[in-house]
């Protein structure tokens, strides 16, 4: 039996921006795949190897794009259409354009802005700037292409502060586009950078409000990290059980909900936001309807693999660490030898 292998990619540009592949090391993988045998199949395809109808001898690999960057359209697209190579794109819907551009993508792509993914992110989700992000319009011109397979990657994209277990620093020197959503506030010189959760995956937090007060008032970062240490309570949680089951759960069918109603798209698998999941978050996706749930857990796909928690390998940069990454993940050896050197380096 050979595993499927899944790959996790973002965006496709002309050039290097961080965050992104390389339309030339997409082609190269897209080739090394092909020439290699991989058949490449969608969901559907999926769904059937677990259900025993491929054959699970053959060679088969996913290629999966999170959040709905515009340049999926302008530069993957083509890409995937001269390989014969089917593809998912898992859309979040509070990333999506609402404005309808005034020229053609594909016909102009050098009006595209090329800017930083986590500067566009940011944009985006606060609302600010969509132009890195798919429309509507334009997600019905890729789904033309006959080779998309659309899904669902939430409604939200935020994360709350999980814990400060391990901060990495503070604010300005440290910083995420999410502290202002986890903070309810504008960030503030002091605050910290800790562990986040996605807010389809955790109930929301804040932090103590006497932390916050006591962090505006220090000068270093060194008195800085001893009052987090010293805190007995410095992320508090906000939102109860229910409340936090009620509303992954709305969203959850508000997605579903919104791909049939814009695109005719019955979504019945969803890719977690940041791969972050919960037993209630699981609990509640199947209860909305959802079949296959997909996290970035690094894996490959085999008979033993739960459809509630499919694992994902994030695409290398660089074909060589590709070829690597399929050479590892491949093999059953390699696989179980590279999660005892995984155990060790956590410890």
């Amino acid at each position: 039996m050979r595993p499927v292998l899944i790959w996790t990619y973002h965006r496709v540009l002309p050039g290097k921006i961080h965050g992104a592949l390389t339309a030339a090391v997409f082609d190269e993988q897209l080739s090394f795949l092909r020439h290699a045998g991989y058949s490449f199949i969608d969901t559907a395809g999926l769904a059937e190897w677990f259900s025993g109808k491929l054959d699970r001898n053959a060679k088969y690999t996913m290629l999966t794009f999170d959040d709905g960057w515009a340049d999926n359209l302008i530069w993957a697209s083509p890409i995937l259409k001269k390989h014969g190579a089917k593809a998912v794109i898992a859309i979040n819907l509070s990333l999506i354009n609402p404005l309808k551009r005034e020229f053609m993508l594909e016909e102009f792509p050098e009006k595209y802005p090329l800017v930083n993914s986590k500067d566009a992110l940011e944009n985006a989700v606060y609302k600010r700037n969509y132009d890195s992000f798919l429309t509507w319009e334009e997600l019905g011109r890729l789904q033309k292409y006959g080779i998309w397979d659309i899904q669902s990657h939430g409604a939200s994209h935020f994360g709350v502060y999980k814990d400060l277990k391990k901060i990495e620093g503070f604010f300005p020197e440290k910083k995420h586009w999410t502290m202002e959503y986890a903070l309810d506030g504008p960030p503030f010189s002091g605050a910290p950078k800790g562990r986040f959760a996605s807010i389809l995956s955790h109930p929301r937090t804040l932090l103590a409000p006497d932390l916050v007060d006591a962090l505006k008032k220090c000068d270093t970062q060194v008195e800085r990290m001893k009052i987090c240490k010293k805190h007995q309570e410095p992320v508090r949680t906000v939102e109860n059980d229910a409340e936090f089951i009620k509303r992954i759960s709305e969203e959850f069918s508000f997605c579903r909900q919104i791909l049939k109603d814009r695109l005719n798209v019955h979504s019945d698998c969803l890719f977690w936001p940041w791969g972050h999941y919960s037993a209630a978050g699981v609990k509640a996706a199947l209860q909305c309807g959802y079949k296959m749930l997909f996290t970035m857990d690094k894996d490959a796909v085999t008979t033993e693999t739960d459809e509630t928690s499919i694992p994902r390998i994030a695409a290398p940069e660089t074909l060589s660490r590709f070829r690597k990454q399929k050479k590892i993940f491949s093999s059953r050896a390699l696989r179980s030898l590279r999660k005892i050197y995984v155990s060790i380096a956590k410890k």
